[in-house]
């Protein structure tokens, strides 16, 4: 192992051991603590520095030469251009910055935090960008169907695939039926669709919070431009979207709709390039606020790890071009990749040592003391940057135990529905049509509704008197199934994977 400070299963028995001579009284307990805290904000600095660079070098030389990222950039506006470089600078001298004197810390540090604010709400606005786009993307697909040519679906088997497929799995049952819904016609008049949406709504939720981000997902997935700053960040996709959206489809020929449903496949390929530009350089700023914020200079940091300044030069020579070999660069990578994870594992043997101890041992008003608060709050900050690989979802049910209040609920849902019908009242059926088919996979299942499941999906298939798109619907279904299954059978051996390895642990 190329590393420089490794814990040593002889420093684990020496550090288990004053653990617990430490037990014996609340000051050493207290200074074991403040130890194990101090080694672990160290770490993760280590680690954060290590992933800022691998972070940036995968930004500029893997995600800036994808082709799909590369035209995705005729959509960046001026602010995001320049966020992206003011965040290259701070990279490239970050050992400048981080000895700086302190007005100047700070300012960097200011600049970070305001450039992550916007960044989240970047990433929030090209989601609202992404649900328009895939609306228009949908309504071209769906008038091109009729040309669709396959084979010739038995229909009575083909329900029967459908029947055995939402009960294959109890526990799936609901999620599996919303599998099927989204892939229909919509199908329903508006009043049972309200009526759908009431009871999926109703259902039992622990806490307002929870049922609020039910409710909040379906507006925003209803109808994009209600996410907060639509319009103002990335103006042109924006401007693109509605201009797509304005098109009158029936005078247009069937060769326009292919190219129109070309345009819009483009820029769904630009809203997800952009939002992984956007994650990646929020990783980066995530990290280098750690370093800054961190009570080590770099170059503390460096002899307890010395492969950081190698990674730095490296990553400098790439800067300046001197790295025309790809090979090298994805071995840098992975070295840098590999020493990564070994440091997680070290931080995750500390957390081990401090599991090993019991509340009950002492009396934790008398150990624990504002500066370890202080101390356990740094860390937990350390902890929210670090968790950015994805985006924060809201999951129901893990608010408490707070009791809902009917009426409140019962409001909520007339509001939803109010202004699905006010926006409704301003689309064309086909828009309004793909809106509502989207909601079927996203509302809640109502109770007993899988008894009528296979007559819903009767109706939706008969809607269209053309053949060939009937087919084609059948054969999306069938597909979806088959996609469906083969994601769950990969879930579910990863989850064993994952829980193997725990139990070895």
């Amino acid at each position: 192992m190329q590393r420089g400070v490794k814990m040593s299963q002889d420093e684990i028995k020496k550090l288990r051991e004053k653990l617990h001579e430490s037990l014996k009284s609340p000051e050493k307990f207290s200074q074991f603590l403040k130890e194990i805290i101090k080694k672990q904000k160290e770490i993760v600095q280590i680690i954060s520095l290590l992933e800022a660079y691998n972070e940036a070098t995968y930004l500029n030389y893997v995600l800036f030469r994808k082709r799909e990222v590369v035209k995705a950039l005729e959509y960046m506006d001026d602010k995001n251009r320049g966020i992206l470089e003011v965040v290259k600078n701070v990279v490239n001298d970050v050992y400048h910055y981080q000895v700086a004197e302190k007005k100047i810390r700070d300012n960097v540090e200011k600049a970070m935090r305001e450039y992550k604010d916007y960044l989240e709400d970047a990433i929030e606005v090209l989601y609202g960008y992404y649900v328009e786009a895939k609306y228009v993307n949908e309504v071209f697909s769906d008038k091109l169907r009729d040309s669709f040519a396959a084979e010739a679906i038995d229909e009575e088997s083909f329900y029967e695939s459908v029947f055995n497929f939402v009960n294959e799995v109890e526990e799936e049952k609901e999620e599996r039926i919303k599998e099927i819904l989204s892939s229909l016609p919509f199908a329903m008049s508006r009043r049972r669709f309200y009526d759908y949406l009431q009871k999926a709504l109703e259902r039992e939720y622990s806490t307002y919070e929870s049922f609020l981000a039910s409710v909040i997902n379906i507006e925003e997935n209803f109808y994009g431009k209600l996410v907060e700053g639509y319009g103002d960040i990335f103006p042109s996709i924006a401007s693109k979207i509605e201009s797509l959206q304005s098109l009158d489809l029936k005078l247009l020929s069937k060769e326009e709709i292919e190219m129109y449903l070309e345009e819009s496949s483009e820029l769904v390929k630009a809203i997800h390039s952009l939002r992984e530009i956007i994650f990646s350089v929020r990783r980066v700023i995530n990290r280098l606020l750690i370093v800054f914020l961190g009570e080590e200079d770099i170059q503390s940091l460096i002899k307890k790890e010395p492969f950081i300044k190698q990674y730095i030069e490296f990553y400098k020579r790439l800067m300046r071009n001197e790295i025309k070999s790809s090979k090298e660069i994805e071995k840098s990578v992975k070295k840098c990749d590999s020493i990564i994870s070994s440091w997680y594992f070290e931080l995750y043997r500390y957390n081990l040592l401090l599991g090993e101890i019991e509340s009950s041992d002492h009396n934790l008003i008398e150990i624990v003391d504002e500066s370890i608060i202080g101390e356990v709050e740094i860390l937990a900050e350390y902890e929210n940057l670090l968790n950015d690989a994805t985006e924060i979802v809201i999951e129901s049910d893990k608010f408490g135990e707070d009791p809902v209040d009917e009426m409140i609920i019962k409001n909520e849902i007339k509001n939803v529905i109010y202004l699905i019908e006010e926006l409704s009242k301003k689309m064309t059926n086909e828009y309004r049509k793909a809106r509502l088919k989207r909601l079927m996979g996203i509302i809640p299942v109502p109770v007993d509704f899988d008894k009528e499941l296979l007559h819903y999906v009767r109706n939706a298939l008969e809607l269209d008197n053309s053949y060939s798109r009937k087919l084609s619907y059948m054969h999306t279904i069938k597909k979806k199934m088959d996609l469906y299954r083969e994601l769950r059978k990969q879930k579910n051996f990863y989850e064993s994977l994952i829980k193997n390895s725990k139990d070895v642990i």
